[in-house]
């Protein structure tokens, strides 16, 4: 079992304050990619940009180029602006790092500078994956996924903080592992016209309630019930002035799953809904899936492999295998469809929601997540 020195704990602890206090939202990590590319260079590790992405960029630690194993750290913050109380916050105002990439991004660096200093235990070769831009649509991984940087690789893993777990503490789930989350814009045209005739234009606002309604209970009739979804509109617009009926409306939300084929079911049969709707109600329907991104699935024998590792290294009672995926997303999944990976989730004791100004994770946490991503990396090229 590999422990860590107080020096790395502290350079580690030293990196996630500087990310912390300078937080930048997608596509725009230009200082944070700066930070990382200096923080390497001084290591005397070469950094190598993305072609695709103005930001992030990748390095590799180790000298096996026949068996390559990634990890994925996501760098990029949220505009959201932090409680004015927390002890290390935000320097840039209306942007947080809310969500705990600050902390991934400072593990990435952390295995680097390890194996930077024990690369003869390093039994292949890791490359720690600086990607931008996972909080927003087009998702970061979609770019980076255009990248060259595939090729002998084995293997891709991320993580990701949990504030409900101890610190020490880690869940995984095999198979399906977080919800797909596709965005759907749909508008609605319709001729307008004066509210007291609606039976002579389409009455837009009352058949897109209509619309709402139907499309749950469609999808429901026609989707096996074990295949769990969640359709939710978070945004409807249309209509100015209470006694004229508007001839645009725009409807945006999200769906979420956890079956891949399914999903690609789900949306050829809103597209399919939606024009059965309108020979019935009379709307043009505009349907627009701008981003989708797919559902984690772990591979089962990474997953085998990790749970043997946790066995045989006496990390067994502090791995939580979880019988249910999350519902929440990420674009770590754009990385399954060129390799087998593995996500899972290491204990934070963080107060706070994610995604809110409240969000703050104990640091205490960087010790035992670097130290148990360390040996799961070395029992990775183990024979």
């Amino acid at each position: 079992m590999i422990t860590i020195s107080d020096s790395l704990v502290k350079e580690i602890k030293t990196a996630r304050r500087w990310l912390h206090r300078h937080p930048e939202i997608s596509y725009e990590e230009y200082q944070t990619t700066e930070f990382i590319a200096n923080t390497l260079a001084s290591w005397n590790v070469e950094f190598h940009r993305f072609n695709s992405l103005k930001t992030g960029g990748w390095a590799d630690i180790g000298r096996n180029d026949k068996n390559i194993l990634g990890f994925r750290a996501d760098i990029d913050g949220l505009p959201i602006t932090e409680n004015a109380k927390h002890s290390v916050r935000s320097k840039h105002d209306g942007v947080m790092h809310a969500c705990g990439h600050d902390y991934h991004t400072a593990l990435g660096l952390g295995l680097i500078r390890y194996f930077l200093k024990h690369s003869d235990n390093l039994n292949g070769k890791l490359r720690v994956i600086f990607q931008p831009a996972e909080e927003t649509t087009p998702d970061g991984a979609s770019f980076v996924c255009k990248e060259s940087i595939f090729k002998s690789m084995s293997g891709i893993f991320a993580v990701h903080v949990d504030p409900e777990l101890n610190i020490g503490q880690f869940s995984i789930k095999n198979g399906q592992s977080c919800a797909s989350s596709t965005l759907i814009k749909l508008t609605f045209n319709g001729p307008g016209g004066h509210t007291s005739r609606p039976h002579k234009t389409v009455d837009l606002i009352s058949v897109t309630a209509q619309y709402i309604v139907q499309l749950q209970g469609y999808l429901k009739s026609i989707i096996n019930s074990s295949d769990d979804f969640i359709l939710v509109f978070g945004n409807i617009h249309g209509g100015s002035y209470h006694n004229v009926i508007p001839s645009k409306i725009s409807l945006v939300g999200t769906l979420r799953n956890f079956d891949n084929n399914v999903l690609k079911q789900l949306l050829e049969e809103i597209r399919k809904f939606s024009e059965h709707f309108e020979t019935i109600y009379g709307p043009k329907i505009s349907v627009d899936f701008p981003n989708s991104t797919p559902a984690i699935v772990n591979d089962s024998k990474m997953f085998d492999k990790f749970i043997n590792f946790s066995k045989s290294n006496g990390y067994s009672k502090n791995v939580i295998i979880l019988e249910n995926p999350a519902v929440g997303a990420d674009d770590f999944s754009y990385y399954l469809k060129n390799i087998p990976g593995l996500y899972f989730r290491v204990g934070a004791e963080g107060s706070g929601s994610s995604h809110s100004s409240e969000f703050i994770l104990n640091e205490n946490l960087l010790k035992p997540a670097t130290e148990f991503i360390i040996n799961y990396v070395l029992s990775y090229f183990k024979k």
